[in-house]
């Protein structure tokens, strides 16, 4: 279960850095300023934990997709190095002969 919790909280801190700062510097003094106060902070874990749940729910239902995608991403790469490889010499060879001959 700790590495659950640390997990979630790097992965929050990751999603957006400047929450700590919206939590403590604006949403605790406007939550002992109103009468209401104290539905804020629900209201902002709600807010900020919402979009991790539907990601985390998108990359749970997704992983089935993820092979093909991983085969062909591969495929991709492979043709794609040979081609960057190639344009790399070329412009190797080009400022060579420019600068050298």
């Amino acid at each position: 279960s700790w590495g659950a919790l640390l997990l979630g909280v790097l992965f929050s801190l990751a999603f957006c850095p400047t929450s700590g700062v919206f939590y403590f510097g604006m949403l605790m003094p406007m939550s002992a300023a109103e009468t209401g106060g104290y539905l804020l902070p629900v209201a902002f874990a709600i807010a900020t934990g919402l979009p991790v749940m539907i990601v985390a729910w998108i990359l749970a239902y997704s992983v089935a997709g993820l092979g093909k995608f991983y085969n062909r991403m591969q495929l991709f790469q492979k043709w794609m190095n040979k081609i960057i490889a190639l344009l790399f010499m070329a412009v190797g060879i080009y400022y060579g002969i420019t600068f050298y001959l």
